[in-house]
């Protein structure tokens, strides 16, 4: 009896340890857990989850916070017209470009300040100091008006290889890279160039100079980059492309409801969602897409400040150092940019979730 009650126990451990080797004989590597010391990490290389479907804010709830928006970019465009003699790389065109789009949609406009800004930045429109980005984006932010100026310069700008070099907020100073930040600013000035009706005399020479930079197969590492090729593709009449590019926007959507501006970041921003809502807006009839609008437009409502901006980290777009007591007044300088630069295209991305009146 004795030996029976000593052996039992062995024979259970026996058989344990047996089938703890057994297990982890046939466990295939792909089944182990995943580490979890950096859980940023982990939730960054999860597969995405499928959206649930959202109801989307109501109209006045979109107008309430673009209301905001707008006199936070009215404000701080006005100060930088004080303190500047230049139209930065977004500040005036998109301070212009807003609120003509929202004053297409009945929204209230000062028509006489509206005028003033107009004028003031019209007669800076042709300085290259801010960047040739801000020719063309003064093209796109008043379609109507024809620009000649602007178009010759863009034209007389272009490299013999048929590209033009970006500013240097857009690369040296950004972690995206040179090669994204120049086919970035290819695209954008040719959308300028073809943007008048009918386009610019330049738009064809443009475009065929261009051809070989075009068909550089350059992967993408901005969130600016893929809004802009969509765009472009959607221009010229690239509709597969422009459709392959939305897919992948939508996609690259996170939980939260916004997007990050450097592809792969773990931290969505108010510059990338805001590109992502205004170019995702001329496709809202296709059900995926639409969930995705109106997740983004519930993100950026949540998210935007009393002042009508949105906060934004720059330390996750700049790949400048500016860390330390030292260079606290660069930090807040570049972030000031950033914020306004951000928050026009969240006001962009609103507004056309408003009908025109």
């Amino acid at each position: 009896m004795n030996k029976i009650r000593t052996i039992t126990p062995l024979l259970v451990m026996m058989a344990a340890l047996t089938t703890g080797h057994a297990e982890n004989k046939v466990q295939p590597p792909s089944a182990k857990a995943a580490p979890t010391s950096n859980p940023a990490e982990a939730a960054k290389n999860a597969p995405a989850k499928k959206a649930e479907p959202v109801k989307p804010p109501s109209e006045a709830e979109l107008r309430v916070g673009i209301t905001k928006s707008l006199g936070f970019l009215a404000r701080e465009g006005e100060e930088w017209m004080t303190a500047k003699n230049c139209n930065g790389c977004h500040h005036l065109p998109e301070m212009l470009w807003s609120h003509r789009e929202a004053r297409q949609r009945g929204f209230a406009v000062d028509a006489k300040k509206y005028d003033e800004w107009l004028e003031w930045a019209v007669e800076r429109a042709t300085d290259k100091r801010p960047g040739l980005e801000e020719a063309a984006l003064m093209i796109l932010a008043l379609p109507a008006r024809p620009a000649p100026e602007l178009t010759k310069l863009l034209a007389a700008e272009q490299k013999p290889d048929g590209s033009w070099k970006p500013a240097g907020q857009f690369s040296g100073m950004q972690k995206r890279g040179a090669g994204d930040a120049q086919a970035n600013t290819l695209r954008l000035n040719l959308i300028a160039l073809a943007t008048p009706q009918p386009a610019a005399a330049e738009s064809d020479g443009a475009h065929t100079k261009a051809a070989a930079m075009l068909q550089k197969k350059g992967t993408p590492t901005t969130m600016e980059s893929l809004v802009f090729r969509t765009l472009y593709a959607r221009r010229f009449g690239k509709h597969e492309e422009a459709s392959a590019l939305l897919k992948d926007i939508v996609k690259r959507q996170r939980g939260d409801g916004g997007w990050s501006y450097i592809l792969g970041e773990n931290m969505s921003d108010v510059l990338a969602t805001g590109l992502a809502l205004y170019v995702l807006q001329e496709n809202a009839a296709d059900p995926p897409t639409a969930n995705a609008i109106a997740r983004a437009q519930h993100w950026l409502l949540q998210t935007q400040r009393e002042d009508g901006s949105w906060p934004i980290d720059i330390t996750h777009i700049s790949q400048i150092d500016r860390s330390g007591p030292g260079k606290a007044k660069s930090f807040k300088d570049a972030t000031g940019i950033y914020t306004y630069w951000g928050t026009s295209w969240a006001t962009l991305g609103l507004l056309h979730g408003v009908p025109v009146k």
